[in-house]
């Protein structure tokens, strides 16, 4: 081997251990920045808690603590009743759904539930049931008298629930006699000037009321007819064949099944 050759080796490795040697200094070098500011984090967190105790013992800032802790308390009572509401509203989602369904039969009827094939049931009134009235509105949603045109309107919508809730009742007859109902007190108005404007809105806010029935109504109808029917239950189905196969299953016989060893004259 050759002197210039050794050289060449030798320069090579000492270049090699100083390139090592300047990476282990960098890596020691971010190291001890990285620790510097992790310690200057911890050094900021811990003046600004001794800080806040400080402010908060020394009666300046319990009045703070206070009203954070209030703020706290009336977010979660918040929250809580944001929660609450979404369950309620989903609910309502549900319902709308449901009415909408029902308004787009063109006739609102309760049948009684049969299987397929099976001959119709007629619902009849359930004695252990007594039909009640909420006042007006409906599902869940009830309008105060105070919004009425005349107090005397929520006996119209009394007597209405009334007939929502007697089994065979027919709906168009029930909204009939409700619109009727509501225009009647109407008329009890002055006729004047005055009385006749009142009359106008009177039978306008009837008439929303009228229609609100006529259009949704359905969902309503056939609740109070499912709580207010009583639906019998299916009679059990007979043989309806009036014979029976002998005992090697050849033949037909009517009446009661032959005994042993019987045979038909015919056969003789």
């Amino acid at each position: 081997m050759s002197v210039i050759h050794c050289q060449s080796i030798a320069t090579k490795v000492k270049k090699l251990s100083q390139a090592r040697r300047k990476k282990k200094q960098q890596y020691q070098k971010a190291k001890h920045n990285k620790l510097a500011e992790m310690n200057f984090s911890y050094m900021k967190i811990a003046i600004y808690v001794l800080t806040f105790i400080t402010y908060a013992y020394s009666g300046y800032g319990s009045s703070t603590i206070a009203h954070l802790r209030d703020a706290i308390i009336a977010a979660e009572a918040i929250f809580g009743d944001v929660f609450s509401n979404l369950i309620t509203l989903s609910k309502k989602f549900r319902t709308v759904h449901e009415v909408f369904d029902a308004a787009v039969e063109e006739t609102c009827v309760f049948k009684c539930p049969t299987e397929q094939g099976a001959a119709d049931i007629r619902p009849i009134q359930n004695k252990l049931y007594t039909p009640t009235s909420d006042g007006c509105g409906s599902l869940g949603l009830r309008i105060s008298t105070e919004y009425l045109p005349a107090v005397e309107m929520e006996t119209c919508c009394n007597a209405h629930d009334i007939c929502y809730d007697t089994c065979n009742s027919d709906k168009e007859l029930c909204d009939l006699d409700f619109k009727r109902c509501l225009y009647k007190h109407c008329d009890t108005y002055d006729k004047s000037l005055a009385g006749d404007l009142m009359i106008k809105g009177c039978k306008a806010a009837a008439k929303m009321l009228f229609t609100g029935t006529i259009t949704l109504g359905c969902k309503s109808y056939l609740d109070s007819q499912k709580r207010t029917c009583y639906c019998a239950p299916p009679k059990p189905q007979r043989d309806e064949k009036p014979y029976y196969k002998n005992s090697n299953g050849e033949k037909y016989y009517k009446g009661k099944k032959p005994k042993y060893g019987w045979k038909d004259p015919n056969d003789m």
